[in-house]
């Protein structure tokens, strides 16, 4: 029998702490399972990074660099939640990628406004129209030589036992919606909510 993760036993107690009156809500029916990840990614994604303590190195393919500076790289489809970004030439490194909803991002083709060796930036774009499975990174600089790269992982071993409990409660939160039980599912929102506001302090 394969052993349980601690945040889908943890997952299942906020259930029963919904429904503790009901009996059944723990069989193999509910599918934590089939939903982890998904609570993984998003706590990976919104939690402050330096709650987040395994970090890996990455790679970076650069495809194109015009002569302003521009350039743009793949990524593996997979990486994770990107923490470190600095070209060698850069003053400092970035350790918030934008994306290209982001205001900012619209700044970018103006040469006084967009990133530079003193004011750097790196944008996530995806190719595909947002499935994500083509994501680019386009950086700002003056010759692309060279970076330092790390990111957290889409891993539940990325998840410190700290954060278990947050990330618990957004995997009943996926299970409830996943059964349209919104009023359940609110209450783990709230519950959600409360763990990222704590983190915030």
């Amino acid at each position: 029998m394969a052993e349980v993760h601690p945040i889908v036993e943890k997952a299942l107690k906020c259930i029963d702490e919904i429904y503790p009156s009901e009996n059944t809500l723990n069989e193999t029916y509910l599918p934590t399972d089939a939903f982890i990840d998904e609570a993984v990614r998003w706590v990976i994604d919104v939690v402050p990074s330096h709650e987040l303590t395994i970090r890996e190195k990455f790679s970076v393919t650069v495809e194109r660099v015009s002569n302003d500076g521009v350039g743009s790289g793949t990524i593996d489809a997979e990486v994770g939640r990107i923490v470190y970004f600095k070209a060698n030439d850069w003053k400092r490194p970035v350790f918030g990628v934008i994306t290209e909803n982001d205001p900012l991002y619209k700044q970018q083709s103006n040469k006084v406004l967009r990133g530079n060796p003193s004011r750097p930036v790196v944008a996530l774009v995806f190719e595909d129209g947002g499935s994500g499975t083509d994501r680019k990174l386009e950086w700002y600089t003056v010759n692309n030589i060279g970076f330092q790269a790390i990111h957290v992982p889409y891993s539940v071993d990325s998840i410190p036992s700290r954060l278990y409990d947050i990330t618990a409660w957004k995997l009943a939160e996926i299970v409830l919606m996943s059964m349209h039980d919104t009023q359940g599912a609110s209450i783990c929102t709230s519950k959600v909510n409360e763990h990222l506001e704590i983190l915030a302090l």
